[in-house]
């Protein structure tokens, strides 16, 4: 593994009690949950592209290191996990990736021509949420564990899924092309 995901994995491991970053069945296995989402992004090629709640920069830092030429916005409203994302872009020495620490809700952010989320909550306001940071058209990658249905929304088209069967677990990776507002 990469040593500025281990680096990373550390320091979400560091913080998490404090930060409540990743659930404590995920800490445990980081190692393992940072290679099958890499695999899946095998899948995704964009050099411009946000992580719609980023949290511990799950999405946006294996994505930084699998392509690191590609710019990347990183969009949390929770200052607590905002100032964790600072310190770790800062100590891996990330270029081309920038901070977006308010509610997308609350004011203007993007439009981006392409949006990934990891099990965003409540998924019922995802929809909105996608369409106030992405542009149109645009793509819209959206990362879940299960069997989820797909997102039903006039704008959303469900384009291709990819399934990473993994010990215990479906990962899942659904492209959605976003026509309209």
């Amino acid at each position: 593994m990469h040593d500025k995901l281990l680096i990373w994995i550390r320091e979400i491991r560091r913080y998490n009690r404090r930060l409540h970053l990743v659930s404590r069945s995920m800490e445990s296995a980081l190692e393992k949950q940072a290679e099958d989402t890499m695999d899946l992004m095998k899948n995704i090629m964009e050099p411009n592209m946000a992580d719609l709640g980023a949290g511990s920069g799950f999405l946006a830092i294996p994505y930084k290191v699998v392509y690191p030429d590609s710019r990347l916005w990183l969009i949390e409203r929770s200052q607590k996990k905002a100032v964790f994302l600072r310190h770790v872009i800062d100590l891996l020495e990330l270029k081309d990736i920038e901070l977006i620490d308010f509610d997308p809700n609350e004011r203007a952010a993007g439009p981006f021509p392409a949006v990934m989320s990891r099990s965003f909550s409540p998924r019922e306001t995802l929809p909105g949420v996608v369409m106030s940071v992405i542009s149109v058209p645009g793509r819209f990658y959206y990362f879940s564990t299960g069997a989820p249905a797909p997102i039903d929304h006039p704008a959303f088209t469900l384009k291709k899924r990819f399934i990473k069967e993994c010990k215990g677990y479906d990962l899942n990776l659904e492209l959605y092309e976003v026509t309209s507002r």
